[in-house]
């Protein structure tokens, strides 16, 4: 069902611009060190701002996906939600949130209102009434694949179900029965529609549905293809979350990026990762990106390690990415107090020297701009732009 795409359809509107704001897969990729802030120089490190973009002439020719890593709104953040409201922990970001077709996070914990905690070191629950807060930020579809969903049971897991079916945000990755976990959330958008898969590869093992019990999908080899593979014929574009690697891990593992291309392989537009809650690297594979951990985006703990944050707007095509941009976000809920606030430079410049720099192993050259822009290869060489630019002068 996806498009056809064709040289015409292209006319140059750099204002998108503003309005967006190979290795092998079983070699561990290594990461250069950082140089202090103060030898960090854009013109050295990342590629030059392009001024210019080629993208579709139609509206309805291209899909904007804003994703954003873990959400979690329990504990300390609570007493926030009680006396701010259920949107508080988005306010800052809201502008940035509510501009893409598809807005995507990782919701870490249920909304329940009863059930008894599993014996785990860490369980999480946030009251059914801020689930609201989702829908007031601008967030549209959520995954439910990880290892905290089910941390007060099934029937927590329901009263989830039914919170997100209120405030009409989509959801994928577990389920009352393991066909249900599978089940992709569609989105009906200008561009087309759009399946988002979720999957945990996250312990505890026992929060996975099997044949006989609901919970989380788990990414099975073969039932993957054959999904992917099924949903590529039948919808527009495929976006494919995963919960996995390891926390305050900022490199992706092996199995990692074996299932990120093999998605890509098999269909997938868009693989989004998370729960290390730090920042991994992007791959630009086959056109297509992958963002191996997102980090946190609302969370509540005042980790020591998970400081820094991004959101990642991408604008993309059938034919793969036209091209995406990183917002570097400050999570340090010390200075914050648990609403995530667009990074300023110094510390936005930091935060994307430092994907940057993760991100070069996994591409063997840069892909970000100084100002964080990652171009797709759907761009012609610069000395063939001139010649395509000057035929729209």
């Amino acid at each position: 069902m996806k498009s056809q795409f064709g040289v015409k359809q292209f006319v140059l509107v750099g204002v998108l611009i503003g309005a967006l704001g190979c290795q092998s897969p079983r070699m561990a990729p290594v990461i250069r060190p950082l140089p202090p802030m103060a030898q960090v120089h854009p013109e050295k490190r990342m590629l030059p701002v392009r001024a210019t973009a080629l993208v579709p002439a139609r509206p309805g020719d291209y899909l904007q996906v804003l994703a954003g890593g873990d959400v979690m709104l329990g504990h300390w953040l609570l007493e926030y939600l009680k006396r701010e409201g259920a949107d508080y922990p988005f306010r800052r970001i809201r502008h940035l949130m509510q501009t893409g077709d598809v807005v995507f996070a990782n919701l870490e914990a249920p909304f329940a209102d009863s059930g008894v905690a599993v014996e785990k070191t860490y369980t999480f629950r946030v009251p059914t009434r801020y689930a609201i807060g989702l829908k007031q930020a601008g967030l549209n579809v959520v995954s439910l694949a990880n290892n905290h969903i089910l941390d007060f049971g099934m029937g927590a897991l329901e009263q989830t179900f039914r919170a997100l079916d209120r405030v009409k945000v989509r959801y994928a990755g577990a389920g009352r029965s393991l066909d249900d976990a599978w089940r992709p959330a569609i989105l009906n958008t200008h561009a087309g529609r759009v399946a988002v898969l979720a999957f945990s590869m996250t312990f505890p093992k026992s929060f996975w549905a099997t044949d006989s019990t609901g919970g989380t999908a788990y990414p099975h080899e073969d039932r993957l293809v054959q999904v992917l593979d099924s949903l590529d014929r039948e919808v527009d574009f495929v976006i494919v979350s995963f919960h996995w690697g390891a926390e305050k891990r900022e490199t992706p593992k092996d199995y990692q990026i074996y299932f990120a291309r093999l998605a890509i392989d098999h269909g997938a537009d868009l693989v989004l990762g998370h729960h290390p809650h730090v920042l991994q690297g992007l791959e630009l594979y086959k056109n297509r990106l992958i963002a191996y951990s997102l980090g946190n985006l609302a969370f509540a703990s005042y980790s020591k390690v998970a400081r820094q944050s991004m959101l990642l707007k991408v604008l993309m095509h059938p034919r793969g990415l036209l091209f995406a941009r990183i917002y570097p976000l400050n999570i340090d809920n010390t200075e914050v107090e648990f609403q995530p606030t667009p990074a300023q430079d110094p510390l936005a410049a930091q935060i994307i020297a430092k994907v940057d720099s993760l991100s070069r192993p996994l591409n063997a050259e840069d892909i970000i701009d100084d100002s964080g822009f990652i171009w797709g290869r759907m761009f012609p060489h610069a000395s063939y732009e001139k010649k395509r630019m000057a035929a729209f002068e």
